[in-house]
């Protein structure tokens, strides 16, 4: 009796670990990992899509977009996951929209803010979304970053790095 209820637990631990790991296995199929294009983005993931949608900016908005450096590159570390990269992702492509001569880099994470790259370690994000502002695409010359929440505004943020 003592030898079948071992096996009996042996055997139920053994189910319950094959259906945990194929639970992570498929939670990974549900968001964005490593580099993803905007449109891409806006496809997929439909709450992005809405969230951009519903966003617009003033004309004076526009304006000050339209006059930002054209040698400006824009990373941006996020989840699909995320709340907060729901609620700011969109608003910055919409903004970005605005300015296409502006470079800009989607970069997926898991939930340990990890990608297969490495990109986050290396520029040390630890919260969704990090969006890196650089000055010179060449050099990529840090000059901001804006992490899960802009201070004032996207826009106001920034124009305060420029």
């Amino acid at each position: 009796m003592k030898t079948y209820l071992i096996k009996l637990f042996s055997l139920a631990t053994l189910s319950l670990l094959a259906l945990f790991a194929n639970a992570n296995d498929n939670d990974n199929e549900d968001f964005a990992f490593g580099m993803i294009s905007a449109e891409s983005l806006l496809t997929d993931y439909a709450e992005f899509n809405n969230n951009f949608q519903d966003f617009t900016l003033s004309a004076e908005e526009q304006n000050v977009i339209a006059d930002w450096p054209k040698n400006l590159t824009i990373d941006v570390y996020f989840g699909t996951w995320c709340h907060d990269s729901l609620r700011e992702v969109p608003k910055l492509l919409k903004i970005l929209s605005g300015n296409k001569d502006i470079n800009l880099s989607l970069i997926g994470l898991d939930h340990q803010k990890q990608d297969p790259k490495d990109l986050a370690t290396t520029n040390k994000v630890k919260y969704t979304p990090t969006i890196i502002v650089y000055r010179d695409a060449d050099k990529k010359q840090e000059i901001g970053r804006i992490i899960e929440r802009p201070k004032q505004s996207l826009i106001i943020d920034i124009n305060q790095f420029l």
